[in-house]
């Protein structure tokens, strides 16, 4: 599996689970205002997947983000954080 699968995954797994949508649902309509896309749902994301992938992701870029591609390349194009 390459790196970008990984993240693909990873932020569809998450999505699915803050959500409560399934996977193939996200990949069938990717555009995140159709679900329940709300503040509340968006900082879910954002801290389980700052959490999960190891990365800090600018908050304006994100917020701008309305599609899952547009989050699976946002977050693609972070480095990973590294230990102090």
């Amino acid at each position: 599996m390459t790196e970008a699968a990984t993240v693909e995954d990873t932020v569809l797994d998450v999505l699915s689970d803050v959500l409560h949508e399934p996977v193939d649902g996200l990949r069938q309509q990717p555009i995140l205002a159709v679900y329940e896309w709300d503040s509340l749902s968006s900082l879910e994301a954002l801290s389980q997947l700052e959490s999960r992938l190891q990365i800090s992701l600018d908050l304006r870029s994100y917020q701008a983000v309305r599609t899952v591609a547009d989050l699976v390349e946002l977050v693609s194009a972070m480095p990973a954080r590294t230990a102090l």
